[in-house]
């Protein structure tokens, strides 16, 4: 038995001989082979009992945005249902009349759905939404909330329109909406042939000619636009092109086009959203005036304690009504859960005084992964906004072989984890989705051990620049001028960066002068 240091408090044996067998286990990854043991968590830092029997702590920044606060923030968002159940258990223990932890939706709702349409409400990425029927269709996780969007835009359109030929999905042409074997997306065998079509988008790494890529857009709906009729998007792709957000004047294009043409048009930010793109809203819809006919949200909104998505649908609630019909549910207990749903009132109410913090990191974020691009030679690729950023391999020089490239993909890997951070890893590249509340210091901590595992892939694979513009770290100075300001809410929130308080200087400078 051994007590690790990092939370003594708890008084916490950890026995490495036991919870290491996962031989019965097939969930994510290989079935039946061991993971690790999540041991405590503290914000990014996580102590993993690993296979081996070994106690690590690892950098853990890409959750895929299934979280958003740690700490006291998380205890603060958590505080009420924890109290509520609390009550529950004394109720129950004494026999008496206890208030419902979940509810069987047959039954009735729980009473907290009230107060978190409330909280959401002024957050609706529409103007005048108290002439909207607008409604919410509450799920367990995004793939559910993305299919919810779909059901209920066919089911509106049918009814408003009589038309019952429009029945397919358009899907970006490297897209992700859930698990391919049930969801919508570009690789999604089950919708492919009769169900499903793909557009024009641009890629992640490559330029973007927007001119051309609308004469194809608008062929496409020459062509197609008749059997079409939901349209989904992604404003900043997740898994299928690693964080690369739209270019915003061309998909506000995309989707009035699509409109205009009567396709109802889903925003899927499952993972964009809730504040995590940097531009001050709870939804990107909203800062870029996108006008979808549907939102998605999920993952993080109750915490990362529970399970709780959703679809906003902007109008469409009164003809559902008037004929009866309602929303596909996906599960017995969606929106089931008075904590989830006391936890997300609490979270839609916390989140917008860290958006100037949110922004504030994205510009630091920006620096590290325009750091680790110049620094690759031409090996990676990098995009993103906000707290969501992402790198792909590229398919230049020595990776222009696709063995090579996921070769190099799996060396990196490799070294991520000997210096013990844990990126999302996405299909032939990584991204970046820490918490809301991390402060600047462990967000430049994070590029350090990705320049660390960066340079011994590097070296492992005997690289070959193809970059004309090669990083020397030993050029950066720390004269680079900023006009920096120390507002209260960035000091609050660990995020400035006008003094020393919370990064060293000469460490983030490093980074910076590589985007100067």
């Amino acid at each position: 038995m051994t007590i690790f240091k990092s939370f003594e408090h708890l008084n916490a044996e950890v026995d490495p001989a036991k919870g290491s067998n996962h031989s019965h286990y097939a969930g994510r990854g290989v079935a039946g082979e061991n993971k690790p043991v999540m041991i405590a968590k503290n914000g990014q830092r996580h102590l993993r009992l690993e296979p081996s029997g070994e106690i690590k702590e690892i950098l853990s920044v890409g959750l895929a945005c299934s979280e958003c606060f740690s700490g006291p923030q998380l205890a603060k968002v958590l505080k009420r249902g924890f109290d509520y159940e609390q009550k529950v258990m004394l109720d129950l223990m004494a026999g008496n009349f206890a208030a419902p932890l979940t509810i069987h939706t047959s039954a009735g709702v729980p009473e907290a759905m009230e107060e978190f349409f409330e909280a959401l409400e002024p957050h609706l990425p529409w103007e005048n939404t108290d002439s909207l029927d607008w409604c919410v269709s509450l799920q367990l996780e995004g793939a559910s909330a993305v299919m919810a969007a779909i059901d209920f835009m066919l089911q509106e359109q049918i009814f408003t329109s009589g038309n019952l030929d429009r029945k397919m999905v358009a899907v970006g042409a490297t897209s992700y909406h859930g698990p391919p074997s049930t969801s919508f997306g570009s690789a999604s065998p089950m919708w492919q042939r009769n169900y499903q079509i793909t557009y024009p988008i641009p890629r992640a790494g490559k330029p973007i000619n927007e001119e051309e890529l609308l004469g194809q857009y608008e062929a496409f709906l020459d062509e197609h636009a008749a059997k079409i009729g939901v349209l989904l998007i992604e404003p900043q792709w997740g898994s299928s092109q690693a964080a690369f957000p739209w270019p915003k004047a061309l998909l506000k294009t995309y989707v009035k086009m699509a409109q205009d043409r009567g396709i109802r048009v889903v925003a899927d930010e499952i993972m964009c959203g809730l504040g995590r793109h940097g531009h001050g809203t709870m939804f990107i819809s909203k800062a870029w005036d996108l006008n979808p006919d549907a939102v998605t949200f999920g993952k993080s909104v109750a915490g990362g304690a529970y399970p709780l998505s959703g679809a906003i649908m902007k109008r469409g609630r009164d003809v559902l009504n008037e004929n009866g019909k309602s929303v596909m549910q996906s599960h017995t207990f969606a929106g089931a859960s008075q904590r989830a749903l006391m936890t997300a009132t609490d979270v839609l109410n916390e989140l917008p005084l860290w958006f100037p913090s949110v922004t504030k990191l994205g510009v630091e974020m920006s620096h590290i992964f325009s750091y680790l691009e110049k620094k690759s030679k031409g090996m990676l690729t990098s995009q993103g906004q906000g707290l969501m950023w992402g790198c792909l391999f590229s398919k230049e020089g020595q990776n222009a072989d696709e063995d090579y490239r996921m070769d190099t993909f799996k060396c990196f890997k490799s070294h991520c984890g000997d210096v013990g951070i844990l990126p999302y890893f996405v299909v032939g590249g990584f991204m970046v989705t820490p918490m809301v509340d991390i402060d600047v210091g462990t967000i430049y901590e994070i590029g350090e051990r990705f320049a660390d595992a960066l340079e011994r892939t590097m070296i492992e694979r005997e690289w070959k620049s193809t970059s004309s513009s090669d990083l020397d770290d030993s050029l950066f100075t720390k004269e680079i001028a900023e006009n920096v300001i120390c507002l209260p809410t960035l000091h609050r929130s660990r995020s400035c960066t006008s003094c020393a308080d919370f990064v060293c200087p000469d460490k983030r400078m490093r980074f910076v002068a590589a985007t100067k």
